[in-house]
């Protein structure tokens, strides 16, 4: 780990019990599915969820606050000593089987505070060109995909390290939803994005 100043840069996958956080279990039953991986083949879900910020799950977050809560707080917390203030809600994320891809960038390109350390959490396995892709070190530009399987959390500095997505080119999309938080002691706080 570098260490910058006072903050550490984190690029690290730390797992967390799903029977305890069914993030998966309820994303399914708010979209009405079985399979998230296959929900590319609805046009219905696909018309109704393009946006990280308005979508079905977005519109249902209240359902799981409690737990999303509880999550950043005893995973997150416990595995960075600390959250000082996180974001709530999440951005819930769809990346659908040949769509999408997001521009390669840093945080901080679009106005986001140093000291913030970003979690992604898939609700499906992802590699490749279904995931994100990330450098290994600030500026290095030699991006490579996360491979990570429900249950896995990636812990990472977007503030400072680019990384995006490239057309999902994958027979799976992908689910996920990731959030901000400022490391630190004290009572954990919720903030807007």
């Amino acid at each position: 780990m570098q260490i910058r100043g006072q903050l550490q840069i984190l690029l690290r996958i730390i797992d967390y019990d799903t029977s305890d956080f069914r993030f998966r279990e309820w994303a399914c039953d708010v979209l009405k599915v079985n399979n998230l991986e296959k929900i590319h083949l609805s046009t219905r879900i696909k018309s109704k969820n393009s946006s990280p910020t308005t979508n079905e799950l977005a519109n249902a977050f209240a359902g799981i606050l409690d737990l999303y809560d509880l999550f950043v707080k005893n995973i997150i917390g416990q595995a960075c000593n600390g959250v000082r203030r996180y974001q709530r809600p999440p951005s819930f994320r769809f990346h659908y089987n040949d769509l999408g891809c997001s521009v390669f960038h840093r945080d901080k390109d679009f106005g986001v505070a140093s000291r913030r350390i970003n979690v992604w959490v898939p609700l499906t396995s992802v590699w490749g060109n279904n995931s994100l892709w990330i450098e290994s070190n600030e500026g290095n530009s030699d991006y490579s995909p996360v491979e990570m399987e429900y249950g896995q959390a990636l812990i990472f500095d977007g503030v400072n390290i680019r990384h995006g997505s490239h057309t999902n080119n994958t027979r799976s999309t992908r689910v996920s939803f990731d959030f901000r938080f400022t490391p630190g002691k004290g009572i954990p706080v919720p903030t807007s994005y």
